[in-house]
């Protein structure tokens, strides 16, 4: 009877230990709403998959933090690992040294974009077209109406994601000869509200403003808020919260692209489990986005995002 116990109980133990241990190491962390929906997918996968997901994540942007929580990562020798690729340079060097030492790597949020044969042999990328994204965010301002002048929020300058979105908007605005420049308003939600009113009182003819995540979204809401200028001052946006969701709805936000985060989470998950159990993976880019969202899908969406799917 001992013997059969403990078999049964050495089963349960067996089964109640993963099989698996993933890493997702992102540029961003609890301070951006964003993030805590990729966390969702990511937890999620794991927990149908029967998997162990761990998140790292600096608490605010920080390059030499981000690369430190990598090699730590790899440190640990995990059986796959998931990392936005917002410095490809700065990323070359530990990423090759994991896939070398036979640890499967996934991209996700942002691509090296570099040629190629210079890029990251990662398996494969999950994530939007963020150049695509700008380009997309902008020809929906141009459908509202032609600004006279606009100003690209970016809240992590260098940021590889970021700076291709922010490029998207600048190259269809400047081929309407829009005059249009970025803006740096760093993460502090307090110091871009000030930074952007600023901007707004050295430059009075501003109509259009460009975020290009949460954390310019909201200061840019309560700037337009604050100062009256709904209606006078558009802006447009890049990826969705309930805030973001609550200004679209009250005609502050005018549109927003969304990009499915949580599926940037949950779906690398899946593919190195299927990976690691039949060697199978998908090829170069699973887009999950640019798609527009406005006053007139806006409600359909809503619910996802109180949910936490987005």
């Amino acid at each position: 009877m001992r013997k059969f116990l403990l078999v049964i109980l050495l089963v349960v133990v067996v089964l109640a230990f993963p099989k698996y241990t993933f890493y997702l190491v992102s540029h961003g962390g609890p301070a951006d709403p964003f993030w805590g929906v990729v966390m969702k997918g990511m937890k999620d996968a794991a927990e149908k998959f029967g998997v162990e997901a761990v998140y790292l994540g600096p608490e605010k942007y920080s390059l030499k933090e981000f690369i430190d929580l990598v090699n730590s990562a790899i440190a640990r020798k995990p059986d796959g690992l998931i990392v936005t690729i917002t410095n490809p340079v700065a990323l070359d060097e530990p990423l090759r040294k994991a896939i070398k030492m036979g640890i499967p790597v996934v991209a996700i949020n942002v691509p090296d974009t570099r040629p190629p044969e210079e890029a990251i042999p990662y398996l494969v990328y999950v994530g939007m077209d963020e150049y695509l994204a700008g380009v997309y965010a902008a020809r929906r301002m141009l459908q509202e109406f032609t600004p006279k002048r606009a100003v690209v929020a970016i809240h992590e300058p260098g940021h590889a994601g970021l700076e291709a979105r922010a490029k998207g908007i600048i190259d269809v605005l400047s081929e309407k000869h829009i005059p249009v420049e970025k803006l740096d308003i760093t993460t502090d939600p307090t110091k871009a509200l000030t930074v952007m009113k600023s901007y707004l009182m050295k430059h009075p003819d501003t109509d259009a403003i460009f975020t290009l995540g949460p954390l310019g979204a909201h200061p840019a809401i309560q700037l337009v808020e604050e100062e009256g200028l709904a209606g006078k001052v558009k802006i447009g946006a890049i990826d969705l919260s309930t805030k973001i969701i609550n200004a679209i709805k009250e005609g502050v936000i005018v549109f927003t692209i969304d990009q499915q985060q949580y599926l940037q989470g949950y779906l690398p998950i899946v593919f190195l489990y299927l990976y690691k159990e039949y060697g199978l993976i998908p090829h170069e880019k699973v887009l999950t986005g640019p798609s527009i969202i406005d006053k007139s899908n806006v409600e359909i969406v809503e619910k996802t995002v109180q949910m936490g799917y987005r």
